[in-house]
Order: structure tokens, then C-alpha cells, then sequence
């Protein structure tokens, strides 16, 4: 009986794709220039092919807005990402790193692991059209179950926010190499998608979590459960953070910067993940904006240094080795989905335009009605 609703559910898949083979069309929300949220429109484009045999074409429930959506609409990072499309063309770009979805047709050299049918979630690298699509291409390596505890919605919250966090602190912070019980970490801006990831992530790994946010979010932060959580609005603020002794780590998820970090503040490491290296890249060329980069990393070290200081740039890092660890911890329910507001598919620019104003208490989230 489980064989045959098997095949039954195969051959409706197969008879789908074809439908889709003869339509070769689908609706996404394109920009033909950099600009601002007038410059996103939603057209019908052609069906994606798939040409890398690792590649699976996903049919898209559900995606998540991040920071870098935002940015990327007004230009940022277009030196660099372009260098990394090589030969593909620029423009009409489609925004939105990560999805979950349902695989509707696979490369030959996608593992078996994965089938036509199969319910999963993922990302999309930033040089790559991305999943503010009915459909999306992604690697078979960028792609995992999605839980089966959680909605679509649900899984594509995590996806982008948690594996930036991860990045930033377990490779830029070498959390990979260092013991974890006990570590002291301040996660600044502990409200937004990756401040409540790197809270939870660090409340899995036995570390000693404090977070900092606005008045008027303390409660919610406070859910998550870490240590101790500042109120930025509290005029003794700067103070109550530094009486609460050395941080091992601190990771910046609230783009504060290495200059406002107040010098009476004692820490081994401060993390950044929003380094100058891609505006660098934007306003200088590749060469002289890494070169510029270079200078600024090493300026902001050698002022910390003496006093046993480090800064450190974090980037998302689309590491199949991360992703896994952090699916182990979503379907343990050690990280759980933080949602602000969900919003339809045509309603993207509404989306794009909360986040633009800030404020975050967890992620905004597209839902499809496909």
C-alpha cells in the first residue's frame, strides 16, 4: 500500500512538471536597476532551467526578507557579486537568499537523498537569482528536509538568519575550535532574525548568553532566555554593560560598529557583519576597495590590540557542514522560528518596506499561495 501512494504521489508530481515544461513561465519580482522599492516589479519570466546536474528546481512555498535584500535593492555589493556571477547577466535580478519549497525536478547528479516531491528548505548564494520566485534553483548542497514539526513558513524564517549567525560565530569568532561551555557573549541587537538565531545557538552550546535591545522589546527578547538582557534605552546603559565584567565574544547583529563600542567595555572579540569590505569594493574597484579593506581591518585592530582586543569581519558563509549542525539543533527544537509578520507574495514591497523601517522582532516572512 505505502509503495503504491507512493507512486501515485510520483506520477502526480511528474504529470505537474510537465504542465510546468509546457508553460515555461512564472511570476517573480524582478529590478532592472538599483534603486529603491519602486524599482521592484512583478513580472512573468521563464521557468529556471536546470544546467549544473547538482541542481534541483524547487517550487516555492514560502521565503524569508533579510537585511541584505534591502541593501542588495539599492546597489550594495554589485561590484563583488558580479565578479562572482561571472558570465550571467546582471539584471532582471530576483532578491530573496532562502526558501522552503517542494523539489519539482532534479539534476542526475543530485544524491538520491532527494526526490521529486520532497519537501525541503535551503538558501541561495548572493550572487545567484534568488527565491522571491514561484520557483528557484538551488544546489543539492544548499538544501536540507525541511522539519517536519515546522510550516514552510516556519522553516524558511531560520534558514538565512541562523546560518549568518553561525558564520559569524563559529567561523569569524572560531567557535568551532574553542570550548563553548561557558563562554561569556554579548549579542548586540538581540530582537532582529539574527539576534534571536545567535541567542538560541548559543544557548544550545551551554554558552553564557547577555543581549542587548530596546526598551520596549525586553520581554520578547527575554522568551528566548538568555542571561541577561540590556536595555538600550537605560541611561546607565553603557555602564551596566561594562560592570557585568569580560566578554569573550561579542557579535554585532545591530550594525552598532567598532567605533561606538564604548572603550570602558572589556572583550576578546568583537564580530562585526557589516564590514566595509563589499562598500569598499562598490566605491573604490576591486583592487583599490580591497586594498582600502585591508587598511581598515588592520587600522581597527591596531587600536585594539594593545589592550587584548580583536575585530573581526563576519560574512554568511553557505556551508553544508553548518547547515546540517543547525538542522540538528531546529529538529531538536534548540532553535525555534522567531516570526514578526507574515505577508502574501504580491505584497513583497509592503514586506520590504517594514523592514526598512526597522524595529525587528524576529523575521518577516512571504508565504505563496501556489
Amino acid at each position: 500500500m505505502l509503495n503504491r501512494t507512493v507512486l501515485i504521489s510520483q506520477r502526480c508530481f511528474s504529470q505537474k512538471s510537465l504542465k510546468l515544461k509546457e508553460s515555461q513561465k512564472m511570476l517573480s519580482w524582478l529590478i532592472h536597476s538599483y534603486g529603491d522599492i519602486n524599482e521592484l516589479q512583478l513580472e512573468s519570466k521563464r521557468l529556471p532551467i536546470i544546467y549544473n546536474p547538482e541542481e534541483v528546481l524547487v517550487q516555492v512555498k514560502a521565503a524569508s526578507l533579510n537585511p541584505i535584500d534591502l541593501f542588495m535593492l539599492g546597489g550594495y555589493g554589485k561590484t563583488s557579486f558580479q565578479v562572482l556571477r561571472k558570465a550571467e547577466l546582471e539584471f532582471p535580478l530576483t532578491l530573496g537568499r532562502d526558501f522552503s519549497g517542494t523539489i519539482i525536478s532534479k539534476g542526475h547528479g543530485v544524491s538520491n537523498k532527494f526526490n521529486v516531491g520532497d519537501e525541503v528548505y535551503g538558501f541561495v548564494p548572493i550572487h545567484k537569482q534568488g527565491s522571491f520566485a514561484e520557483f528557484v534553483l538551488a544546489s543539492g548542497c544548499h538544501i536540507l528536509p525541511k522539519p517536519k514539526h515546522l510550516t514552510h513558513e516556519q522553516s524558511a524564517s531560520l534558514v538565512y538568519a541562523s546560518m549568518t549567525a553561525w558564520s559569524g560565530l563559529f567561523i569569524a569568532g572560531n567557535l568551532l575550535m574553542r570550548q563553548k561551555e561557558g563562554l561569556r557573549v554579548l549579542v548586540l541587537g538581540g530582537s532582529g532574525g539574527v539576534g534571536t538565531a545567535a541567542i538560541q545557538l548559543l544557548k544550545s552550546q551551554g554558552c553564557i548568553v547577555y543581549t542587548t535591545c530596546s526598551k520596549d522589546a525586553v520581554d520578547f527578547v527575554s522568551l528566548l532566555k538568555p542571561d541577561f538582557v540590556f536595555d538600550r534605552s537605560d541611561p546607565n546603559f553603557i555602564k551596566n554593560v561594562e560592570l557585568e565584567g569580560k566578554y569573550h565574544v561579542i557579535l554585532d547583529a545591530a550594525n552598532m560598529g567598532i567605533h561606538n563600542i564604548p572603550k570602558s567595555w572589556n572583550f576578546e572579540s568583537y564580530i562585526t557583519l557589516n564590514s566595509p569590505l563589499l562598500v569598499n569594493n562598490d566605491n573604490y574597484g576591486l583592487t583599490f576597495g580591497l586594498l582600502k579593506s585591508a587598511k581598515d581591518l588592520f587600522e581597527a585592530n591596531i587600536t585594539n590590540i594593545c589592550n587584548g582586543k580583536t575585530v573581526r569581519w563576519g560574512y554568511f558563509v553557505p556551508s553544508n557542514f553548518g547547515f546540517q549542525f543547525l538542522h540538528r539543533l531546529v529538529c531538536e527544537g534548540k532553535i525555534n522560528p522567531v516570526i514578526q509578520k507574515q505577508f502574501g507574495f504580491d505584497d513583497l514591497p509592503c514586506a520590504i518596506e517594514t523592514l526598512k523601517s526597522g524595529h525587528a522582532r524576529g523575521k518577516l516572512v512571504i508565504t505563496y499561495d501556489n
